[in-house]
């Protein structure tokens, strides 16, 4: 996409990634995942996220609840993701507009005080997160969120995706909220962000991943000067380099070759 073209000027440094040690790191992790599926599980079922993990040279100054949102190729989401969106009172207003417009697979709309009153217990807070595949909410009332979701929400990465519902087409700023990734700086070296689901073919992995580099780099403070490492990984493989800055701004590490 033209964008990209965009972030390089500014960025000033055209990505260092080296696309075969990328290649390397995809094919072992998709190894993995065909023998983690080679039970009797049904693939559909078990179709689990694939992050990147990006280490800083200096640490943020301080934690962002805000996600950062990410453009990828290929959607994490079906058309059919059953997604819940938290508004601001007065709730009503928000169910007439998505009456009035409606966005394929939002199914629920809680406003803040209905979220405060009717989710007040640990069990209601558990089933609400389980119940979606996503969650958005209106910018305005993100920093009341953790308060009222609770841990269970943030420990699942479950935490809602802010959406600007001041902008006139909500249907594309719902789809556009739905078909990115979002980067989660947290307060520690290391940021994480999903880039594929375990289903997805080699290309659709390859392709989000160097998306999702581009596009989370350009958002991160100081840009490829500020990146130590990125690893990429299932939930329950080990993480698998694919670009590391040695002493020097931007160095790449060269995949291991037998000394033969």
């Amino acid at each position: 996409s033209t964008q990209s073209h965009g972030n390089q000027s500014i960025n000033n440094m055209a990505s260092p990634i080296d696309r075969s040690q990328l290649d390397k790191a995809v094919t072992a992790l998709i190894k993995h995942i065909a023998n983690s599926n080679e039970g009797p599980q049904d693939l559909l079922e078990t179709a689990d996220y694939i992050s990147l993990i990006i280490g800083l040279r200096k640490i943020p100054d301080k934690s962002k609840t805000k996600p950062v949102r990410v453009d990828i190729a290929h959607s994490l989401y079906t058309d059919d993701a059953e997604m819940c969106l938290f508004v601001k009172d007065p709730q009503k207003e928000f169910k007439a507009k998505f009456e009035q417009a409606p966005v394929k697979g939002l199914t629920k709309v809680i406003g803040i005080s209905k979220l405060r009153s009717n989710y007040k217990q640990y069990e209601a807070k558990r089933k609400l997160c389980s119940a979606f595949d996503l969650f958005l909410t209106d910018e305005r009332v993100l920093p009341l969120l953790p308060m009222l979701l609770g841990k269970t929400f943030f420990q699942k990465k479950r935490q809602p995706v802010p959406v600007d519902l001041t902008k006139k087409d909500l249907v594309a700023e719902i789809t556009k909220a739905r078909d990115s990734t979002y980067l989660h700086m947290s307060q520690g070296p290391c940021c994480a962000l999903r880039v594929a689901k375990t289903s997805f073919s080699k290309e659709q992995i390859l392709a989000n991943t160097l998306q999702a580099i581009d596009s989370a780099v350009d958002k991160i403070p100081r840009k490829w000067k500020n990146i130590q490492s990125i690893h990429i990984k299932t939930s329950d493989s080990i993480a698998l380099p694919i670009y590391n800055a040695l002493g020097g701004e931007g160095t790449v590490i060269q995949p291991a070759v037998d000394s033969e």
